[in-house]
């Protein structure tokens, strides 16, 4: 077994990319590895830093094990003619082994005898693969735009400079963009530019420690938020640290060295938002709050090196991020004073999709959404419009052509500083939530309303112009917004149709719609259901079975849902859903026209010829007026303690009656008393679409 270490230097990497780079290139290597045979420790790992993606693999196969290998050759009946001598065939075939036509042996197959010999193929060697696998990884790493340097005829995402590539202490050959592999790695810039000699590969991180390089992306991010905790503690206040930019820091610097700005207080004035959004996406500083979660005029700094001069470093990042601040400020004063009303003429312009034409339609249509859902859901109608011709306002305003992700957000600002309600303004901010999985929802029934009205007009919209997701492809966030509504449905306890909601949607729309992608979309809304519980544990088929009974808000769906679940469980349960499908299997068998509701017919005791009949007679009568009160109350779970009570009844009943009788006219009535079983065990859910325990 050996350790392998495989690094490549180039110019500073584009921090965004420098984790997916590292991570294909690794990945690339070691699946061309394992389908050959090789096998190393989980231990094995990928690094990554500015300037170098590298990988090391822990105890790998140093050298396959030899393996005899069949050749077959051909035919017997074509290698030998009548008087068993050898023709061309079997000559050819024994010359390009090597061997003589004697040394060949025959196999019996199904297609006939064939000439056949074993050879004994040498196991290959880990230096002898590596190089066209680490080749083959790098030229299939996923970088859009490569560049060339020099007059060099390759290319990759930045100029490479060195590589390293060592077997334990062993340099393995290797040739690429003109350069050698060595044992040679080059240390800080700043604080160790020169090169380092890596001794061995279980050395590479401590190696390049020493040359002032932490390596270790995991270790450098842990060091990085402390850092910035500290020093943000230093002043009573906590460092807001976003994952993804602080991955994004991790890959700009080598040696983090936290530093701690300041700001003018005056800028507080303008929402922290903005002032965040300029710290983190044009500066990459990590803002500082108070406990409270209110902006302080403090941010952290990463540098690149320990100074000697701190103060002048600290002076520079203050110096660079003070004009942004001023632009943001700028932003904010000039767009409060323009009334958001005088942007909506402007939304005429700006095309929502070619044929749903301009984002100002798109606001008409959400409108109406807002007027059909508002005495559902007891918001103000006025007050819905009024959000709804508002909402996308803010689209035209220079602080959101500035910073994108404060759309919605900064319309709220704008709408509560010219004096629209704290209901309009709340919504108007709130529309886009939630942004992701977990994500904050809409604080008030108007701005929940608000969100879902905008993105069930998307999701109808996109659907009818032929636009739905395929595969991983959903440019248009379909899923992520179908999600979104089903979590403000149930979370937010809104009883409202969901199914007449899409439907409602497709009539605003300006083109024409057919059944087939109305009901494509309430699969789509349906199967993004499946999916949201089954993260939750729930299957499919509890779903399903909830879904078939098309309850008329998602918060009853929810109760059925969990409620279906939890019974599943249960011990009677296999005995009811047995029941209910047998019951179902034969009344849809029967050919005979039968009642398709509890109440259509009543079945005759008199007919009955077993106490069979009358116990189930009996179950059913003595408990449906109370099931039917408990499932208008919503009480799943009491109903099925109740359901229970017929399972035993219904196992002694299909045992021991036979409901296919020659009798007409108690056959029918059998007949009907199933519908009734079918039909009181389906009140919560469909029982035929559970899969039994």
């Amino acid at each position: 077994m050996a350790d392998i270490l495989f690094e490549l230097g180039c110019e500073e990497l584009p921090p965004k990319a420098l984790y997916g780079l590292a991570d294909a290139l690794f990945t690339g290597v070691t699946k061309q590895l394992q389908a050959d045979g090789f096998e190393f420790d989980e231990s094995s790992r990928w690094y990554a830093s500015p300037r170098r993606l590298a990988f090391v693999l822990n105890d790998v196969t140093e050298q396959l094990a030899d393996q005899k290998i069949e050749k077959r050759g051909p035919a017997v009946a074509a290698a030998f003619d009548d008087d068993g001598n050898a023709k061309p065939a079997a000559m050819g075939f024994a010359r390009s082994i090597g061997v003589e036509v004697t040394d060949l042996a025959r196999v019996q197959t199904d297609k006939g005898e064939y000439l056949s010999y074993e050879v004994l193929e040498k196991g290959q060697s880990i230096e002898a693969v590596l190089p066209a696998y680490i080749e083959q990884s790098i030229k299939q790493l996923p970088i859009p735009k490569p560049m060339r340097w020099g007059s060099n005829d390759y290319s990759f995402i930045r100029p490479v400079h060195w590589m390293v590539l060592l077997k334990d202490s062993d340099v393995i050959p290797m040739e690429m963009f003109g350069l050698q592999t060595g044992n040679q790695s080059l240390g800080h810039r700043f604080h160790h530019n020169s090169y380092i000699t890596i001794n061995s590969a279980k050395d590479y991180a401590s190696a390049l420690q020493s040359a002032h390089i932490m390596v270790d992306q995991n270790e450098r991010e842990l060091l990085i938020e402390k850092q910035a905790k500290d020093v943000a503690a230093s002043v009573g206040g906590v460092a807001k640290i976003d994952a993804s930019l602080l991955s994004e820091v991790s890959s700009i610097v080598e040696k983090p060295s936290a530093v701690l700005g300041q700001f003018s207080e005056d800028f507080l004035a303008v929402p922290k938002e903005a002032l965040i959004s300029s710290m983190e996406k044009h500066q990459k500083y990590f803002p500082v709050e108070t406990s409270a979660g209110q902006l302080m005029p403090y941010f952290v700094a990463m540098a690149n090196i320990d100074s000697s001069n701190p103060a002048a470093v600290k002076k520079g990042f203050e110096k660079v991020i003070t004009p942004r601040l001023a632009d943001a400020r700028f932003f904010w004063e000039k767009d409060k004073a323009r009334p958001l009303e005088k942007n909506i003429p402007l939304l005429e312009k700006m095309v929502f999709e070619q044929s749903l034409g301009t984002i100002a339609d798109k606001t008409d249509r959400i409108a109406k959404l807002m007027n059909w859902m508002a005495p559902q859901l007891g918001f103000d109608a006025t007050e819905g419009k009024r959000a709804a011709d508002l909402m996308k306002s803010d689209l035209m305003s220079d602080m959101v052509d500035e910073f994108p992700d404060l759309q919605g957000l900064m319309g709220g600002y704008y709408a509560a500083e010219q004096g629209e309600s704290a209901e309009v303004s709340v919504a108007i901010r709130d529309q886009y939530l939630p942004k992701f999985v977990g994500d904050q929802l809409p604080e008030t029934t108007l701005g929940q309303a608000l969100s879902i009205a905008d993105k069930v007009d998307t999701l109808c919209g996109i659907f009818a112009v032929g636009k739905k997701p395929s595969g991983s492809k959903d440019p248009f966030a379909l899923r992520r917004a179908t999600l979104s509504i089903i979590n403000i449905l149930i979370d937010k306890r809104l009883m409202i149709n969901y199914q007449d909601l899409i439907w409602t949607a497709f009539a605003n729309l300006p083109v024409k719609v057919d059944d087939d992608v109305k009901n494509e979309v309430l699969s789509f809304f349906n199967d993004r259901l499946k999916n949201q519980y089954q993260a939750q544990g729930i299957a499919h088929d509890v779903v399903s079975a909830v879904i078939a009974k098309s309850p008329e808000n998602l918060v009853d769906f929810d109760q059925r849902v969990k409620a279906t679940e939890s019974f599943k469980q249960q011990e009677f349960a296999k005995s009811l859903i047995e029941a209910n499908k047998r019951a179902q299997n034969i009344t849809q068998k029967s050919n005979v026209d039968l009642p398709v509701d509890i109440y259509a017919n009543k079945v005759d005791a008199s007919l009955f010829e077993s106490d069979y009949e009358h116990e189930v007679y009996n179950q059913l009568n003595g408990i449906e007026p109370q099931l039917g009160e408990l499932v208008t109350q919503f009480e799943y779970s009491k109903a099925y303690e109740l359901l229970a009570t017929l399972a035993d009844p219904l196992d002694q009943y299909f045992e021991h009656v036979m409901v296919n009788a020659d009798d007409e006219k108690i056959k029918i009535n059998r007949l009907t008393q199933l519908v009734q079983v079918n039909l009181l065990t389906s009140s919560i859910a469909d029982l035929s679409q559970l899969v039994k325990s």
